[in-house]
């Protein structure tokens, strides 16, 4: 079975910049770890959050000063005022949209003054958005539910996402195209959004 979280996030590289030495790092969603192990690798303190329990074995031991934890993110325990970067890649969009609001609210709180997130998600201009058979529709809008995978999949508007995070400063904010090339789907595109937030 394929998963996630194998490559690194190229922005990232460029976030190290504004970050305090030795910081504190969440990453939620973690997949294989591929990010959390670059933060680590520079230095910070990272706590890595996935509900896969072969992922988080394997993180703890390839790189035991990770502390990993299997959770699913909507259950974590969010300490206040702790991070001062929390990376939702990649994630969010397999939830409803209230556990997603909730999430990034949990976020938000543990947060530090200043602190910033980074965060992707699937568009409703994803070709997936379109396929899905309107039918599993929830009364949530552009929300999905497959019950023979007991799943959500929800897909974000840009407008949503910035009343979201209104309290924040919102640094980027952009819809972007992507290639990707993975088990099963193979060749297929995404439309992506980007956002950089400060606390």
């Amino acid at each position: 079975m394929f998963k996630f979280g194998g490559k690194l996030n190229k922005n990232i590289e460029s976030l190290v910049n504004f970050l305090p030495k030795n910081g504190n790092v969440l990453d939620l969603g973690c997949g294989l770890g591929a990010n959390s192990f670059f933060l680590s690798e520079k230095g910070f303190n990272v706590t890595c959050v996935d509900k896969d329990e072969n992922a988080i074995y394997n993180i703890k031991k390839k790189f035991p000063n990770i502390k990993a934890v299997k959770s699913d993110i909507v259950n974590f325990d969010y300490q206040k005022d702790k991070y001062e970067l929390v990376l939702i890649l990649n994630v969010l969009h397999f939830f409803n949209f209230q556990q997603a609001k909730q999430i990034i609210d949990n976020t938000i709180i543990s947060l530090k003054k200043g602190g910033l997130i980074y965060l992707q998600v699937f568009s409703t201009n994803d070709p997936a958005f379109k396929k899905t058979n309107k039918n599993l529709l929830t009364e949530e809008k552009n929300t999905f539910f497959k019950k023979e995978t007991n799943s959500f999949m929800h897909f974000f508007e840009k407008e949503e996402l910035v009343k979201i995070f209104s309290q924040c400063d919102i640094l980027e904010v952009e819809e972007f195209f992507k290639k990707d090339n993975h088990p099963p789907q193979g060749e297929h595109e995404h439309y992506l959004i980007r956002m950089l937030v400060r606390k």
